[in-house]
């Protein structure tokens, strides 16, 4: 058995044989310099986990998902000019049992096996944690029997989902354990430094590129001996596992939920579509008809009543951007990435999923006279300063206020405002706090 030894940005491989009979340790591997043997001594504590990136937690628990991102065919053989056995839906969770040269996955799905292209399939690293002791049952549902628990803060080793249950191995036995009650978090992956690309899982493979450090890696399969697997410029090849950095996101529970949290640190599930969207009753500084117009119902019938209320006393305002579906995310984001990359492009645009827009729940606004829209100059206007006063009063809150950029990670915003209802919009204006700082994250 190999033991990952990470020490300052060095990470070893150490054969625990060797080191269970008390001698010095033989260096297996090391990334820089392409040290392939010598002996070590060991000068520091071994911890029981590596922590690798923001946030960063046991790999452990990581569980690798393959999803269709579109209609596609399920071929004899790993290539176009293959038959076609089938058909897989978008959005399809994929049962993949290997994987061919080029890099087409091998699945079996629905009683049909066959390979699909890379080109259509979105591979997803996730955790998934118990937020409180659940019982473990023998089936999908609270009819069936139980016959374990897990406790609080347990990482899962998830197989499947049936009907919000999670599928897992517990104690050499398969069972099921209740959704609403398992925290999953996404990782997303990206290079810690200037990686070489390899054709191969070894040092000795050639190399087919240089993957620049910062940039989002889009993994082909789960880590094997240190090494991912990865596709890059068309090309599909082997990075160092120590040199790619991990960072963490969880996916809300309650996406439907009025107060619910959406950031850089918790995102909607990838798709998502608010269930009652409407178009608001408000102007817009454009005249065609958009899904920008759109708000869920009872956020649109408040955006309506705070419109009325502003021209009542004097101050016109439009609306300059309201719900972002998901799929115009990613076109945005990627959009940025390929212009500045990965690390840059998180700076100042949101990850698909992370945007507040999405919810249905939030707008930008401006003045009347449509300047000044999405710029800093609204903040020095009249409306800028009403909406500031009133927001609250009609269920609102200004989502990025000045100088909290550090705890809500954007920029003074006060076009920006969020419905969260008034008892808690008046609640949150008054303690001059957050929606993280209120909602205690």
């Amino acid at each position: 058995m190999k033991l990952l030894f990470c020490y300052n940005p060095m990470c070893v491989y150490i054969n625990l044989a060797e080191w269970k009979k008390g001698g010095p340790l033989s260096m297996i591997s090391k990334e820089k310099g392409i040290l392939k043997t010598g002996i070590i001594s060991l000068l520091a504590i071994v911890c029981a986990g590596v922590l690798y990136g923001a946030g960063a937690k046991s790999a452990g628990a990581e569980t690798m998902t393959y999803e269709s991102t579109a209609n596609v065919n399920i071929r004899t053989g790993p290539s176009t000019s293959y038959a076609t056995a089938g058909t897989v839906a978008k959005g399809a969770q994929l049962n993949v049992v290997g994987s061919a040269a080029n890099g087409w996955y091998q699945v079996k799905q629905d009683g049909l096996t066959g390979y699909v292209s890379p080109n259509y399939v979105q591979v997803t690293g996730l955790l998934y944690t118990t937020t409180s002791d659940l019982n473990v049952r023998t089936g999908p549902s609270t009819t069936y029997t139980a016959f374990g628990t897990v406790t609080k803060g347990a990482e899962l080793s998830v197989t499947g989902k049936t009907n919000g249950w999670y599928k897992i191995t517990h104690n050499g036995r398969i069972g099921y354990v209740s959704g609403k009650y398992v925290q999953v978090t996404e990782v997303l992956y990206s290079a810690a430094a200037n990686l070489n690309l390899r054709s191969g899982p070894s040092t000795a493979s050639g190399i087919l590129a240089t993957i620049p450090k910062g940039t989002e890696l889009s993994l082909a399969a789960d880590s094997l001996n240190g090494w991912y697997k990865v596709f890059f410029n068309g090309k599909v090849g082997y990075i160092s596992a120590p040199y790619v950095k991990k960072s963490y996101i969880h996916i809300v529970m309650n996406p439907e939920s009025i107060s619910v949290l959406v950031n850089k640190q918790n995102k909607l599930p990838d798709g998502y579509t608010p269930p009652d969207l409407v178009n608001a009753p408000i102007p817009f500084i454009f005249s065609e008809q958009s899904d920008k117009r759109k708000m869920r119902k009872e956020a649109a019938a408040a955006i309506g009543q705070l419109f009325g209320a502003a021209k009542q006393q004097g101050i016109s305002l439009l609306g300059v951007s309201a719900y972002r579906s998901y799929d115009r995310q990613v076109e945005l984001f990627t959009y940025y990435v390929n212009r500045d990359g990965f690390e840059k492009a998180r700076t100042y645009s949101a990850l698909p999923g992370t945007s507040e827009h999405q919810t249905g729940l939030a707008i930008d606004v401006t003045g009347g006279n449509g300047q000044c829209a999405a710029q800093d100059c609204f903040a020095d206007t009249k409306e800028a300063v009403w909406l500031k006063n009133h927001a609250a009063e009609y269920g609102f809150i200004i989502r990025y206020p000045e100088g909290k950029e550090s705890i809500t990670g954007y920029k003074y915003e006060p076009w920006h405002v969020r419905y969260v209802g008034q008892t808690l919009a008046k609640n949150i204006a008054r303690s001059g706090l957050t929606f993280e700082e209120y909602m205690g994250v």
